[in-house]
């Protein structure tokens, strides 16, 4: 599951896979708005890869999507929007941008500055790699090894997003289940060093999300009993932060995948699936862009014997 704040008069866009492996999206209408049906593999025309399960898309710093896709044979696919909340190309693929063979999670953020996207995937290896937009929805660089963290840590997780000033940064879950954080140090440019393991004070974690917000970076993660906790950015890039929510964060649903987009009006959505393979949600509403008080569907509390 993964999503994206689109540009133009539309809002957010999720997509999802089911246990076939086939590829389904959903979309806002308008900024904030209502919902779109959902709509089957053939959303980007007829040469879709016909079985996935992992997935990526981030805006290009010009107001265009673009979404990518592994396949079964841990192939990347790509497709993207031909204008802001517009229409999509032709698939591309497999092995997109002579992308390494092997890779087995991908996480993708939009830059800023001079940059477009860009994109990370997690190797056989456990390793990182990385390719980037060189400019606003222009070319690709060749694919290049990440920093590796001062223990050279494996990861089996990977999230990004902008801080609120044109910065991004990177959040990885090692194979302890170790989160550690990596941040740029200006618009579309160099990285800092990378921050963990357990990046402020973080538990042990099985899945990540993270998402711009109207005060920065938010980050979301699942702990080792299935809840969800968060922490964000108390102004836009700052080092300052909220600190770990305790309990399960606006009464979450035992969840085990998340994701979360913009909605294109400066307010967040976040997407969950539970235990019971329930899609749930919730999103931040109104001028100062609070959150609603409940998922919907709302979470379903055990019945007492």
């Amino acid at each position: 599951m993964t999503a994206s704040q689109q540009g133009g008069n539309r809002g957010a866009q999720l997509w999802g896979v089911d246990y076939k492996g086939t590829l389904y999206t959903i979309y806002q209408v308008t900024p904030g708005g209502g919902w779109s049906q959902w709509l089957g593999p053939g959303w980007a025309g007829s040469n879709y890869p016909k079985h996935v399960y992992e997935l990526a898309a981030a805006l290009q710093n010009d107001g265009r999507v673009q979404f990518w896709a592994l396949d079964l044979r841990l192939q990347l696919w790509t497709t993207w929007q031909s204008a802001p909340g517009g229409d999509w190309t032709g698939w591309s693929g497999p092995n997109w941008n002579n992308a390494p063979k092997g890779m087995k999670k991908i996480a993708a953020s939009q830059q800023g500055g001079n940059r477009g996207a860009q994109l990370w995937g997690i190797k056989d290896d456990d390793s990182l790699v990385t390719c980037y937009q060189l400019t606003p929805g222009g070319n690709w660089s060749g694919w290049q090894g990440w920093p590796a963290t001062p223990g050279n840590s494996q990861f089996i997780e990977i999230t990004a997003c902008q801080q609120g000033d044109g910065r991004v940064a990177l959040w990885g879950l090692d194979t302890k289940r170790q989160l550690w954080g990596i941040g740029q140090q200006s618009p579309g440019g160099d990285w800092g060093p990378w921050t963990g393991p357990n990046w402020l004070g973080a538990v042990n974690l099985n899945n990540i999300a993270a998402c711009q917000g109207n005060t920065g970076a938010i980050i979301w993660g699942i702990d080792e009993e299935y809840r969800m906790v968060s922490n964000f950015q108390t102004s836009p890039g700052s080092n300052k932060w909220s600190g770990w929510s305790s309990g399960d964060w606006m009464n979450a649903p035992f969840s085990y995948e998340l994701t979360a987009a913009g909605q294109n009006n400066g307010c967040v959505q976040l997407w969950a699936v539970s235990l019971k393979q329930v899609l749930s949600s919730i999103a931040q509403t109104g001028p100062s862009c609070g959150w609603e008080m409940s998922w919907t569907p709302p979470r379903q509390r055990p019945s007492k014997q």
